[in-house]
């Protein structure tokens, strides 16, 4: 897994979605998990799954047919490593957004017009490259050589 971390309006979706473009195109299985540091809301009032969780369940799983979504009390939120175990088991690579505080390799995207200064740097010996987010051939780049360096 490899996170890239950067303060909201940075750019480090587009870079996210012009990296994976990439590892794929060189042939690469690549999976993604994007952590959202606000409440997803997938439980509508009224709905079944809302129901059973009113009713009591500790935890719900709504499942379609290629769509799943956990609802749970954060006490018994996975690990981000056994939801990628679970579900990403053929990945040659995670790209994470976000999970700062994971403890995973990191690529810091910076873009000087965009200061916020409540956020907080992850630890800098876990990054692989700070890179502005146009910076896609370099970005690229210094994934497949932590790949390499980790097989």
């Amino acid at each position: 897994m490899i996170s890239f971390v950067a303060p909201s309006g940075t750019g480090k979706t587009s870079l996210v979605e012009q990296v994976i473009a990439a590892l794929i195109e060189g042939g690469l299985n690549v999976a993604a998990v994007k952590h959202d540091a606000h409440r997803i809301e997938l439980d509508t009032e009224g709905k079944d799954s809302w129901r059973m969780r009113q009713a009591g369940a500790s935890g719900t799983i709504l499942a379609g047919q290629d769509q799943l979504a956990w609802m749970g009390s954060p006490e018994d939120r996975p690990q981000l490593g056994d939801l990628v175990d679970l579900f990403f088991p053929r990945a040659d690579v995670v790209i994470v957004e976000g999970y700062r505080s994971a403890g995973l390799p990191t690529v810091l995207v910076k873009r000087p017009e965009v200061n916020d200064p409540t956020w907080h740097q992850p630890d800098p010996e876990l990054i692989l490259t700070t890179v502005h987010p146009s910076a896609v051939d370099e970005t690229v780049s210094a994934v497949l050589t932590y790949i390499a360096s980790v097989r």
